[in-house]
Formats: structure tokens, C-alpha cells, sequence
């Protein structure tokens, strides 16, 4: 199976919940800042004509598709690593790991209810997972600075990041040598969707996001 998929001209990595993990674990003992980003149906048609966003994108070292509808639509069918990707795997082993392993974690989020949601979708993740830190932060105001400084005071290991994009990958890009940790991880809204999507307002979201995807994808194929 490929390694490398398109969606909307955005390229990912088709990999295994293993396969990331193994890539995962090496990043939090390298001494350079690694970034691991995941992409959503709606993010991949919010920013893929952000030609700022994508430059920002392409820094990353690996871009998961968070949504199985994304594999779908580069014809990836192999019902494992659909499965996988439905049921958020490689998160689930990623979040154990920084249990098991004593990491520390720092939060960044835009608003107290993102930030109320992620740490509640940690605890329900792992209860053992070390908080270092948190903070709010977005495009819109000046604290880039004070977070950063923040966050290098607290010997963190890994950033789960729940920004938005294009910001959340703005900055990590402009800010990842400034920043004294090992790994980042974009999980953007994924972190908590698991349990939202029991919801059934969220499977008529979801139903509505999948429609309007296909779409764009159809008419990207028939531009081609």
C-alpha cells in the first residue's frame, strides 16, 4: 500500500497505527522538534487553497487523515487501516504511551471550552497523562510570546495542540526553534470528536461535512 496519499492537493501519510507510533515514540528521543499534524474533512476544504497554510503544512513530519471518508476519497479501502482511522487507534496508543512513559503535556486551545474539552477528553483518554501546562492562544491576540516562554518553563515533552487551522499550523511553523520540547501534535478537534460523535446532532454534522466533501473532490477529479 502507498505511503504517500493526495486529497484537494494536500499530501498525507498512509501509514499503520503501529507505523505511526513506531515514528511517534523515535521523535519524542530525537533532540529536534517534530511535528505531527491530522487533517479533517473540513480543514482540507477550509485551507486548500491557503497557499500560506500548505507551505506551513508541508514542515511537518508526518500529516495523518483523521476521517475515513479522506482514504476513501484516494481510493485507499483496505478495511484495517479504515477501521483504524474511524476509530482514532493511533491516538489511543499515543495517549497510553504518554501514560505509561511519565511524558509531560502541554495544552494549547483558543477558548476555555476547547480547553475544558480537551482536558476532559485526556482524563477520559488516560487519568495519568502529566498536564505541565496550558494555555489560551489565538491569531487574534499577542501572547505567542508569553506562551512560548511558558512552555519552555516547564520541561514539557509534547504540545496537543486543539488550535484551529491555518493558525494551529502558523504556529508551529514560525515558532518550532523557539520552542524547548520534543514532539508537537496538531490534533485540532479529533482529540475529543470520538466522543462527541456519539452525539446525533454531530452525525448530522457529520453527514453534511461527508456530502459537501465528496463534492470537492468530485470536481477536483473532473477539473483534472
Amino acid at each position: 500500500m502507498e505511503e504517500r496519499i493526495e486529497v484537494l492537493g494536500i499530501t498525507m501519510d498512509c501509514l499503520s497505527a503501529k507505523e505511526t507510533m513506531l515514528r511517534a515514540m523515535q521523535f519524542l528521543e530525537d533532540d529536534s522538534v517534530d511535528t505531527i499534524e491530522i487533517m479533517t474533512m473540513d480543514t482540507l476544504m477550509g485551507c486548500r487553497d491557503n497557499e500560506e497554510w500548505r507551505a506551513w503544512l508541508s514542515g511537518a513530519k508526518i500529516v495523518l487523515p483523521g476521517e475515513a471518508e479522506i482514504l476513501e476519497a484516494a481510493d485507499i479501502h483496505d478495511a484495517v487501516r479504515l477501521r483504524e482511522t474511524e476509530g482514532r487507534i493511533f491516538l489511543k496508543m499515543f495517549m497510553k504511551y504518554l501514560q505509561k512513559n511519565h511524558k509531560r503535556v502541554y495544552l494549547l486551545a483558543e477558548s476555555e471550552e476547547e480547553l475544558g474539552q480537551a482536558e476532559g477528553a485526556i482524563r477520559r483518554y488516560n487519568r495519568g497523562i502529566r498536564i505541565s501546562g496550558h494555555a489560551l492562544l489565538s491569531g487574534e491576540d499577542a501572547r505567542e510570546e508569553e506562551v512560548i516562554n511558558d512552555i519552555n518553563g516547564t520541561e514539557t515533552d509534547c504540545i496537543l495542540s486543539v488550535l484551529s487551522s491555518p493558525y494551529q499550523e502558523s504556529f508551529i511553523g514560525r515558532n518550532r526553534t523557539l520552542l524547548n520540547i520534543k514532539l508537537w501534535f496538531g490534533c485540532g478537534p479529533m482529540l475529543v470528536r470520538s466522543y462527541d460523535d456519539r452525539m446525533i446532532v454531530q452525525k448530522i454534522r457529520h453527514f453534511f461535512r461527508k456530502t459537501m466533501f465528496r463534492r470537492q473532490v468530485e470536481r477536483q477529479q473532473k477539473e483534472k
